[in-house]
């Protein structure tokens, strides 16, 4: 979507809307939308097989939409509702990574033979159940306990940048499964979400031979202090019928945060430890992303561990304006290429003209050394390839721009 005449007319629309607000169908039933758009330049330089420093896409300058969810809600009486929440993201080639039971491989999408085009997908579709506030059941694709919840109730800047593990790909946002969830108190003193899910997340409803758990418990003993911790272990939708005889490894994730909210100041720390999610696929070149779970020749796949930390600031010093930073540091293969980390920062400014609209002049930073690996949310629901060419190399990402969140 970059450089196409979509984004700047929504820009536009947004400069010009005077109220935003969910449309109600019938008393029941409500249509809304979110969007989440960038004006920026993107200066994106990776390390060559010789250590020259190379310009690497998305290097360049344009606009881009990189999330555009449209939202129905129903209500069917006191205890049930329904949710779907569709997405979008642009394809220009004629085929497409996807996942398989066996890892990743490069298929053919017929709808595409045209051009570049942009699709739509189905982010989230469940069927809700709840009777009280200490517990309620989802069915379907909904949201995952650790990541949307560590967005919205302490991180804050989603339209800025995603989580660190949902950047890093040790965890996504939603799935197909089933969701309990609940919380106690008037203010929320104490809460839970537990998941039995597919795992290959939700673009891939694919059935698996074995399902995958995630939860989440957090608690709040003091009002403006939260404490939280998540785990997750399964196959990530890579284990099927078809190759359960395989040698196999479980992927683990340990998640621990922190977060303070008072007088407008935000700050919080979160800790992730990931066990066999991804791997190099060899130490000359330090490729981060090879699946750790499953080999498509039924040898045994490599064991490899990560972790990292994301701190985060923000402070809204009047009801209109805020600024935030925030830095992460990740060692994306502590077992096999021990070198190899990622370091990202951003800072920046925000203005809210709008209930429903957010504006921020944003500044972005990244430096992965000793390898390379593919980073979610470089342009229009795509990812980036940052690093070297060799498991010397190193590559560095710089963008500046103007980040935005309409709602509607």
């Amino acid at each position: 979507m970059r450089n196409s005449l979509i984004p700047a007319a929504l820009v536009l629309s947004c400069a010009t809307a005077t109220a935003l607000a969910d449309v109600q169908i019938t008393d029941k039933t409500s249509v809304g939308g979110v969007v989440f758009a960038d004006a920026s330049h993107i200066d994106l330089k990776n390390d060559d097989k010789t250590g020259k420093e190379v310009d690497t896409p998305p290097t360049g300058t344009g606009l881009d939409v990189k999330r555009f969810y449209l939202i129905v809600n129903h209500t069917f009486n006191d205890v049930w509702s329904a949710n779907l929440t569709t997405d979008a993201q642009y394809s220009s080639a004629t085929t497409t990574t996807v996942t398989t039971p066996t890892g990743t491989t490069t298929a053919v999408t017929g709808q595409n033979t045209s051009g570049g085009v942009t699709e739509v997908f189905i982010k989230k579709a469940y069927l809700q159940y709840k009777p009280q506030q200490e517990f309620g059941l989802r069915v379907g694709a909904a949201d995952t306990p650790w990541v949307p919840w560590l967005e919205n109730s302490l991180y804050g800047y989603r339209w800025v940048e995603k989580v660190t593990i949902d950047r890093l790909g040790f965890g996504t946002s939603a799935d197909w499964g089933l969701n309990a969830f609940g919380s106690f108190g008037d203010h929320e003193l104490a809460g839970y979400s537990v998941s039995v899910l597919n795992g290959g997340g939700y673009k891939n409803p694919t059935r698996t031979k074995d399902v995958d758990l995630e939860g989440r418990v957090h608690v709040k003993p003091i009002e403006w202090l939260t404490l939280g911790a998540g785990f997750y272990s399964g196959h990530l939708g890579q284990v099927t019928a078809s190759n359960d005889t395989f040698p196999t490894n479980t992927a683990t994730r340990f998640d621990g945060v922190v977060g303070v909210d008072v007088a407008g100041l935000r700050v919080g720390v979160e800790y992730f430890n990931a066990k066999n999610y991804k791997t190099v696929n060899n130490l000359a070149a330090s490729a981060f992303g090879t699946s750790s779970i499953v080999t498509s020749t039924g040898t045994t796949p490599v064991s490899d561990k990560a972790d990292g930390y994301s701190a985060w600031a923000s402070y809204q010093f009047t009801p209109d304006w805020s600024v935030f930073a925030r830095y992460d540091e990740a060692k994306l293969s502590k077992d096999v290429a021990a070198n190899l980390k990622d370091h990202y920062a951003n800072v920046g400014i925000a203005y809210k003209p709008l209930s429903a609209l957010d504006v921020a002049l944003v500044y972005k930073y990244e430096k992965v050394e000793n390898g390379s690996t593919s980073v979610s949310g470089g342009n229009a629901n795509g990812s980036y390839t940052i690093g070297g060419a060799t498991g010397a190399g190193q590559g560095k990402f710089d963008e500046i721009g103007v980040y935005l969140r309409w709602g509607f």
